[in-house]
């Protein structure tokens, strides 16, 4: 068995563990619970994008080669429904529990989920990446890109629970969408000078979002 093929399958588990690990130092049982809990229902959100890039390219498209093809799974079929669904997990589960008590809560579930997500999409892109030749490109990538772009999506839809309203939430899901497509049409095109770029600006903008959660007085949001 070649080991190392399998190495970047472990780098979203260990993510996982870490996150809980500095979070027993900070959560109380039933709010780390409900923590890793994210985490496990995660696992779930990339069903709907693997079902329809399978069938996509199965039945329909089987070349994509084309700028055109190459939005569409960027964009639509991986950034869209993978982000919609992580959205919907967190937007309505997670966001109405008592547990989710300040803005940063929205981050923290956000990520956890995405790092859900990336364990799964990982386990099926190491075998069916058949968009470009940079598996192990995609494989080690997709869980950094699993942190940064859902702190970016969790900071409005935490904000959104104190300022009553949609359009943070809204904001959340069309950024998200924009930043994993992107991200994902990076890949695609193999555009590795694009991809160094745009990475450093999506880790300037979740820090800097990360900060501003962390240092919002919640009073003055309602």
């Amino acid at each position: 068995m070649n080991f190392s093929k399998y190495m970047p399958l472990l780098i979203a588990p260990f993510v996982f563990f870490v996150l809980i690990l500095l979070a027993r130092k900070i959560m109380e049982k039933k709010v780390l619970n409900l923590f890793a809990s994210a985490y496990f229902i995660g696992l779930l959100t990339a069903i709907p994008m693997i079902l329809a890039l399978y069938f996509v390219y199965e039945y329909w498209l089987t070349h994509v080669s084309s700028l055109r093809r190459i939005v569409f799974y960027s964009f639509a079929l991986i950034g869209f429904l993978s982000e919609f669904t992580k959205f919907l997990l967190l937007r309505f589960y997670y966001l109405p529990k008592e547990s989710f008590t300040k803005p940063f809560d929205g981050i923290l579930f956000s990520v956890m989920i995405a790092i859900g997500y990336a364990t799964t999409a990982n386990a099926y892109f190491l075998y069916y990446w058949n968009y470009s030749d940079n598996l192990q490109m995609v494989l080690y990538t997709l869980p950094a890109a699993m942190i940064f772009i859902p702190a970016i999506m969790g900071f409005f839809i935490g904000m959104s629970k104190y300022r009553n309203n949609y359009f943070d939430s809204l904001t959340g899901l069309m950024a998200a969408t924009f930043f994993y497509g992107f991200y994902s049409f990076c890949l695609i095109s193999q555009d590795y000078a694009l991809l160094g770029l745009y990475g450093g600006g999506v880790v300037i903008i979740s820090v800097l979002l990360a900060v501003k959660s962390l240092n919002t007085n919640v009073n003055t949001l309602m």
